[in-house]
Parts: C-alpha cells; structure tokens; sequence
C-alpha cells in the first residue's frame, strides 16, 4: 500500500507540520508519497529528501530575519496591529512594496537553496509533488519532482510559496507563477494521483479546506482544534507553540494522546462512559421541557466542538474537559495528567465546594436571573456546582437552569462528577 502525506500551505503556522512530522517519525509512521503546497511544499521536500533532522533545525531557529530582507525586527510577526503599533516598521514595509510590488524574501530563498539538495531529492524513494499557480492566466500546476526540470526544483519550490502581493511573483524558464493557495492549498487529489492508497492530511487551517473529504475510507484528515495564529507570525513564541500542537494532534490522531481541542496523556475514567449518559438525560429532559427536539439537542452543542465529525462515547468528556479548562483559561498547547487536572481544578473551585460557602437562592428564574444578572462564567458555575454538592440546602432547579444556562450546568455537573470521582480516589 502506498501512502502519502499530503501539507498544506500557511506561512510561519508551517512550525506546526513539523511538530507532526515528529509525531509521524516517533510513531514509525512511513510514507512513499509526499505533496505540498507552499510552505507545506517546502517541508515535504525536506522530508522527501531524507532530511527531517535539517528540517526540526529550521523550525527550530527561524525567525523573521531569516524570511525578509533589511529592516525587520526578528519581533516583527506582520500582525496587523502590530504593525500599526510599529510606524518605523510599518513604514519601512510599505515603502518597499509599493517600489518593488512585494517584500524581499531573499533570505528565505538563500535559506532554501542551502537545504535543497536536488540529487538527493530525484534518488529518494519518496516521491514529491507540488501545486503552483501559473501568472497571469490563473491557471494550476501540479507537478512532481520526476517533471522538473533539472536544476529548476529551487524554482518551483519557490514559485510554490511566492505568496503575492506580500512575497514576489517568481519568474524562470519564460513562465510568472504565484503561491499554490490560490488554487490548492492541500493538495490532496494530486496526492492520488501520484498513486496513493492512503493519504495522512494535514490541513493547517481549523475551518477543513476540503471537508468533501472527510470520513472516507483511507484519508487520515486531520486538523488543528487551536487557532494557529497568523501566516506572518514569526515570533519564536508562536512557532514553539504550533510545534506542540502539531504533535500533540498526530498523538491524538493515533491514540497515543486524548483529548480534543486540549491533550492529556492516555487515562482511565468512569466518567468516560457516565459522563456521556449524563449528557444523553438530560438532553431527554431538556426536549421534555422545551416540547420540541431542535432545541433540545445538547449533543450539538458538542458536535460543534468536534468540528461535526462523529463522536465516540469518550469524546464527550473529552470536550466537558475542553470547556472547564477554557473557563480555567489553561493553555491548550501542553499536554495535562487527568488526575492533576482534575486536583487543580478543585482547589480553583475551593471555595465553593465548602459547606460554609453562602449560597443564594437557585429556586425560582427571578431568583436565577437576580444571581447571575452580576457574576462571570466561572462564578455561576461555582454557585451550580455548590447546590449540587449540597441538594439539602438548597434544592436546585434543574429545569431552569438547563434552558437558561445549558452549557455552564453542564459544565457544573461535570466539576460535580469529578469531585466524587475524586473523593472516591482519596483515602479518607
């Protein structure tokens, strides 16, 4: 079976193939095909040479200075706001591409034509691919490394990520050609029609390019569930983190890490089951309440989260743990022990989960609505889960809460879940 590994285009966000690449490497996941577009044509050469060391290298070291050419502060990412806050930048960037139509990317070129190795690339067993765009006429060009002709394969790297009107047009051999993203950017028939059976994809954009693939058989479509920031961000902050996340989501893919937008190391859970079955009855009471199903289906809520695609029984924790960690404002790109997790979060939520906590009352909508009319997210969700500990109390209304906050009682059910998860874990 011939597999192929198919790279989108995307700028400085290409740290993040790399990072999966590294995933792809350390799970012994091979590959006799690789396509690309832009700079994802530029990682697939590099790997379809053999050089995935060079390439990790690159990753590792690149910053803006490496990319345009004189008066570019290696902090400068081509944010807009930036840009903006940055007038002596801003100014310098502009003058020259209103001169010339475009920034100088002569580093960038001279980096690429030190790590191209042309002879390397024609007798490795991988074969490449690439898409470009011809200038004027608009028109694709998928082409192979076996069609290059020789001593032009540098060219056609860079015609491939000539990202007009920022990067220049490229010229050679009599023909103007601009970025593959116009036309491709994933350039995944081309992948097929190189001969593969399988193809890995790794779209770099969180919105699928090409969602006609999904769920086929024998295409691994994979995505990042985090904004990975903008193309021009060269930063080294950036670039590390979408390297994490890059491998973080091939782990996940390919069950060596969980999670979906966050990631955990692999664990056993009762909620991984339960937790589902909770979400499934109190969907049933929510269409009882509402009369209707539209507006009583919470498992859309989740779906939304898994970007549609179909959703195992342990997904649903995995996104219940996605939405406590955002109101935790925890950082999506490191990788979280479940039950460290889970002892963090009750200690963030201390103070509602003492019996002494003063509660008002959760009884009646008005009583609702006066309570939370003032607090944040995180404060509601507390009060919630207050009520949940200690029902005699305060009897809560369920019902109420459910069609005005569906989400933050979830969220609370699930904090209440693992706080008896926890106490039946620890000793008394």
């Amino acid at each position: 079976m011939k597999r192929a590994l198919v790279l989108a285009g995307g700028g400085s966000k290409g740290a993040y193939e790399v990072g999966f690449i590294k995933a792809l490497d350390e799970l012994n996941i091979d590959f006799s095909i690789v396509t690309g577009t832009s700079i994802g044509a530029l990682n697939g050469c590099l790997l379809a040479q053999g050089d995935k060391e060079s390439l990790e290298n690159l990753w590792k070291t690149l910053d803006v200075t490496q990319v345009f050419k004189d008066g570019f502060s290696p902090d400068f990412s081509f944010d807009l706001e930036k840009m903006l806050n940055q007038s002596n930048l801003a100014l310098s960037f502009f003058k020259h591409y209103i001169k010339e139509k475009s920034a100088d990317i002569t580093p960038l070129k001279n980096i690429m034509k030190s790590l191209l190795d042309e002879d390397k690339l024609r007798v490795s067993s991988i074969d490449f691919g690439l898409c470009t765009v011809r200038y004027p006429s608009l028109k694709p060009l998928f082409i192979t490394k076996n069609e290059m002709e020789k001593g032009h394969v540098l060219d056609y790297l860079i015609a491939s990520a000539s990202c007009f009107p920022i990067f220049p047009i490229h010229t050679f051999l009599g023909q103007s050609y601009i970025d593959g993203g116009y036309y491709d950017n994933v350039p995944i028939d081309l992948a097929f029609s190189m001969g593969a059976d399988e193809v890995i994809v790794v779209d770099m954009n969180k919105d699928i390019t090409h969602r006609h693939y999904l769920n086929r058989p024998h295409v691994i479509y994979t995505s990042p569930y985090l904004n990975l920031g903008g193309f021009m961000d060269f930063s080294r902050e950036s670039l590390d983190r979408n390297m994490r996340i890059g491998y973080q989501t091939a782990m996940k893919t390919f069950g060596h890490l969980k999670g979906v937008e966050y990631t955990f190391q692999p664990f056993e859970s009762q909620l991984l089951q339960s937790f589902y079955r909770e979400i499934l009855y109190l969907e049933r009471l929510l269409r009882k309440l509402l009369r209707n199903d539209s507006g009583g289906n919470l498992v859309y809520k989740f779906m939304e989260s898994h970007k549609d695609q179909p959703l195992e029984e342990e997904d649903y924790l995995y996104v219940g743990l996605d939405w406590l960690a955002q109101i935790e404002n925890r950082d999506p790109s490191y990788i979280y022990q479940y039950d460290l997790f889970v002892l963090d979060v009750l200690k963030d939520f201390k103070k509602y989960i003492d019996e002494d906590y003063q509660m008002i009352s959760l009884r009646s909508s008005e009583d609702i609505m006066k309570s939370f009319k003032d607090l944040n997210r995180k404060s509601m969700i507390g009060r919630m889960l207050h009520a949940l500990i200690y029902p005699h109390e305060e009897k809560l209304d369920i019902e109420k809460l459910l069609i005005l906050f569906p989400k933050e009682y979830i969220i609370a059910k699930l904090l209440f879940m693992l706080y008896n998860e926890h106490k039946q874990k620890t000793p008394a």
